[in-house]
C-alpha cells in the first residue's frame, strides 16, 4: 500500500510564477558553473543533490491523495485541483473503473478539482462519494451551476453515488477496511484510516490541534497509533498556529512532530501548505521540525533508541510514499 500526493498545497491552488522559475534556474546554473555534464545524466545527478526548493514546488494543486491498494478499484482523499492532473496521466483511453473519493470536508479547495475529472464525463466509469457531511452532493452539483461552471453536473456520464455515513461509522473497499475521525475545522472535517494487509496510511488534513493535544487522553494518539504513514495538515508555523490563526482549522510542523511521536508514527508526511509560503520557507520551517523531533524524543522519551516518527518529509506534488 502507498499514498501517491497529487495535490499538496492548501487554501487554494499556488502555482509557481515564471520570475520564480527564473530565480530557480538562475541560482542552480550559478552552482554549476564549475560542473562539467558530459550527457544529460550528469545533468540529472547533479540536480539530484539540489535541494527540492532548488529545483522543484512543494504547492501546486489543491488537496487530493490517492491511496493505493492491492483492489483494482481506485481511491482518493479529496477531490481538490490535483485530482485533475490525475486524469490527465490517466489519459483518455483508460478501461471503465470505478473510484472512491473520501471527502475530508466541503471548503472548496477540496472539491474544487472534481468538474474538472475526465472520467466522470466517461459513460461506463462509476464514482462513489464517500464521507459524513449530508451536504456532499449538493455541494458537488451547485460549484457547477452558472454563473461559477459552463458545464452542469448532468454533463457527467459516469455512475456517480453518495454514500454518507453517521459519526461513528465505518467503510470498507474489498479488503481496505476505512475508519474516521472528525476533527476540529469550521464546519467539521473527517480525518480516514487505510488499513490493509496490517498497513495503514492516515490522511488527517484540515484538522487544528490545540493545547489539548498536549493532554494526556487525547483521542487522536490512539487513532494515529502505529500508522506507517500519517499525512498531516501542517499548514502554519507554530506560532501562527497558537496566536493569529487560532480556530482556523489547521495545525503546524512542531505540533506534528509530538503527535507523531506520542503515537509512534514510522513515517509523517506535511501537507496542506500555505500557499502564501515560498518553498525555501517551507523548508526551513521543516528543518526545524526536524530538530525538533530530536529534542522532543530525547526529552518526553529518554528510553528510545530512535526517535518517531522515523521519517519526516515535506509532500509535494507527484510524491509517492510506501508503507
Amino acid at each position: 500500500m502507498k499514498a501517491v500526493i497529487w495535490g499538496s498545497c492548501g487554501s487554494l491552488p499556488s502555482p509557481i510564477s515564471s520570475s520564480t522559475i527564473r530565480r530557480k534556474l538562475i541560482n542552480a546554473l550559478w552552482g554549476a558553473r564549475d560542473q562539467s555534464f558530459e550527457n544529460e545524466s550528469d545533468v540529472e545527478a547533479y540536480l539530484d543533490k539540489l535541494p527540492h526548493s532548488a529545483k522543484g514546488t512543494y504547492k501546486a494543486n489543491t488537496s487530493c491523495v490517492q491511496i493505493v491498494t492491492k483492489s483494482k478499484e481506485v481511491v482518493f482523499c479529496d477531490a481538490g485541483t490535483g485530482i485533475r492532473d490525475y486524469a490527465i496521466e490517466l489519459g483518455p483511453d483508460a478501461p471503465p473503473a470505478t473510484y472512491h473519493i473520501f471527502i475530508s470536508h466541503l471548503h472548496w479547495d477540496h472539491i474544487q478539482g472534481f468538474p474538472f475529472f475526465t472520467p466522470a464525463y466517461k459513460p461506463g466509469n462509476r464514482i462513489v462519494f464517500h464521507g459524513f457531511h449530508q451536504e456532499i452532493e449538493s455541494a458537488i452539483r451547485k460549484q457547477m451551476e452558472a454563473p461559477c461552471f459552463p458545464v452542469p453536473f448532468s454533463a457527467m456520464q459516469a455512475d456517480i453515488e453518495f454514500d454518507i455515513r453517521e459519526e461513528g461509522e465505518s467503510f470498507e473497499i474489498d479488503d481496505v477496511q476505512v475508519e474516521a475521525i472528525k476533527q476540529q475545522h469550521p464546519g467539521d472535517s473527517w480525518g480516514y484510516c487505510f488499513e490493509e494487509a496490517g498497513k495503514r496510511i492516515i490522511y488527517s488534513s484540515d484538522s487544528e490541534h490545540g493545547p489539548e493535544a498536549r493532554e494526556a487522553g487525547y483521542r487522536f494518539i490512539e487513532f494515529f497509533r502505529s500508522a506507517d504513514v500519517l499525512i498531516f495538515d501542517g499548514q502554519y508555523t507554530f506560532e501562527e498556529a497558537s496566536n493569529g490563526k487560532r480556530h482556523w482549522g489547521h495545525s503546524d510542523h512542531m505540533t506534528a512532530v509530538e503527535l507523531a511521536a506520542r503515537a509512534e508514527v514510522k513515517k509523517l508526511v506535511i501537507f496542506h501548505h500555505e500557499p502564501s509560503y515560498s518553498d525555501a520557507m517551507i523548508e526551513d520551517i521543516h528543518q526545524d521540525a526536524l530538530n525538533y523531533r530530536e529534542e522532543f524524543n530525547r526529552l518526553r522519551f529518554p528510553e528510545r533508541k530512535d526517535p518517531y516518527p522515523g521519517q519526516l518529509t515535506i509532500a509535494y506534488d507527484g510524491m509517492s510514499i510506501e508503507a
